[in-house]
């Protein structure tokens, strides 16, 4: 629900001195002038303090204006460019002069209603509903409604444009949210539970919906589960995605260096490696000194197996901010998979220093420090990863496999168990879990991990496959130990 507070309108006055008959003329000679019907001019921002691309962009949509001044296309798109950009003001005056022009146009009024969002709720509001006069199976433009009338403590009407959007749009994760979302701040829990699980599992890695599930678990006395959500809201920084054609055609047409972030971090998290590195090689010319970016790009190159050019990418990072936890974590991982052990130690530990909570980093560090015998300060990290996820495989694996070395196989089991039960196809943690039960003497059971981590490809040594088999074969079944 949170929003960007919008910038102020920075566009020009440009007062006419001169009536508006001249203005027509001067328009119809082309000379960079317009005036709308009432007098009042084109928008004009100023550009002065603008990034080169973001300024170019702005300019050429102006004038594709001046060219066709008539064509509700040409406003409609210079007041996308605008609201992408952040100019709202300028936007909605475009917006309003393209519907105008065609009345009929149902994005010229929606994308209006978000323009004025920020300014004026209840104009705002007009507009998104003459959008769903033109076109009512358009469920955004309820959820649209259903937020700001939620903002204004409109709760029953909010309600009712949230259950419109879900009836549209069964797969809304937003729209499931603000019902449940709503019903939990009335104290109808169960009413909201439904509604917030089902926006989970359209949203999973959203923060606010396990924050609000939390909250309603806490509500129920089920403070296992409200714990648990509580531990991955923590986790994930995702916000609710809303599939709206419209804004999102908007919205991609801004060029700045923030919003080219935005399409490259989408573009990565879906899998679209030429996209995102296309991006980040244009974002590293436009901002040279921001270790961010530097650091992201790397993060891409390395999932391709570019290894050499990503470290490329957390050196600059490392040389522009020295703290940089995502570089120090990113090369740690170059140089532990080059085998550089106490370099990328070295790394993993820096990243700590900026983010000492980090779960991943203490993991791959723990991972280096039991390699190097290290144990006890292995088998510390893996416990405070635990403490924040109990129930992850990383954490209690990583512990199994440690305790085994310690040989504490009967420590170990449990932690094992956890893990398979949170990846019940993981070869490697059937075949730690085996070891431990060897380690207690409990060759059958000990045989059945062996004979599981065989069939998800884990190679075990054959002559102990023969020791095993001749002991359980033999009826070497104790415990004790």
């Amino acid at each position: 629900m949170s929003r960007m507070r919008a910038k102020p309108n920075h566009s020009r006055k440009l007062v006419p001195r001169i009536g508006i008959a001249v203005g027509a003329l001067v328009l119809s000679l082309g000379l960079g002038f317009c005036l709308w019907p009432d007098g009042s001019p084109l928008p004009d921002p100023d550009s002065s303090a603008m990034e080169p691309q973001v300024a170019a962009k702005i300019g050429e949509a102006r004038q594709a204006v001046l060219t066709a001044p008539s064509s509700h296309e040409a406003w409609g798109r210079f007041g996308m460019v605008l609201q992408a950009h952040r100019l709202e003001g300028d936007a909605a005056a475009c917006y309003r002069r393209a519907a105008e022009l065609s009345p009929g146009e149902f994005r010229w009024h929606y994308l209006l209603a978000h323009a004025l969002r920020d300014t004026d709720a209840e104009a705002a509001l007009a507009a998104a509903e003459a959008a769903s006069r033109l076109k009512p199976d358009y469920a955004p433009a309820y959820v649209f409604r259903g937020q700001i009338l939620e903002t204004s403590s409109r709760f029953d009407e909010a309600l009712g444009q949230y259950r419109k959007a879900v009836e549209l749009d069964a797969e809304n994760a937003m729209a499931e949210f603000g019902l449940g979302r709503l019903s939990l701040a009335r104290g109808k829990v169960q009413d909201a539970l439904p509604h917030l699980l089902r926006a989970r599992d359209l949203s999973p890695e959203a923060a606010a919906i396990h924050g609000a599930l939390a909250q309603a678990y806490r509500q129920t006395g089920d403070m296992e589960s409200a714990l648990r959500e509580n531990r991955l809201a923590s986790q994930h920084t995702e916000t609710i995605p809303i599939t709206d054609p419209i804004h999102y055609a908007m919205r991609k047409e801004s060029v700045s260096s923030i919003a080219q972030l935005e399409r490259a971090i989408e573009a990565d998290r879906a899998g679209d490696y030429a996209t995102a590195e296309a991006l980040y090689r244009d974002l590293v010319r436009l901002r040279p000194d921001d270790a961010n970016i530097h650091a992201r790009f790397g993060d891409t190159l390395a999932r391709q197996s570019k290894l050499g050019p990503a470290k490329v990418q957390y050196d600059a990072a490392l040389a522009i901010n020295p703290q940089s936890a995502s570089a120090h974590y990113g090369l740690g991982n170059m140089l532990n998979f080059e085998g550089d052990y106490g370099e990328a130690a070295r790394h993993y530990r820096a990243a700590l220093e900026t983010e000492p909570d980090d779960a991943r980093t203490m993991l791959n560090l723990a991972g280096i420090l039991a390699f190097q015998g290290e144990l006890p300060e292995a088998a510390s990290l893996c416990r405070r990863v635990l403490e924040m996820d109990p129930k992850g495989f990383g954490p209690n694996f990583q512990l199994g496999r440690v305790l085994n070395q310690q040989s504490s196989h009967r420590e170990a089991i449990p932690f094992l168990q956890v893990a398979i039960q949170a990846r019940p196809d993981s070869g490697p943690a059937h075949r730690q879990l085996s070891i431990a039960l060897v380690g207690i003497n409990d060759y059958a059971a000990a045989w059945k991990e062996v004979e599981r981590a065989r069939e998800l490809g884990e190679k075990i040594p054959p002559n102990l496959v023969e020791e095993l088999r001749r002991r359980v074969e033999s009826g070497g079944h104790s415990k004790s130990g």
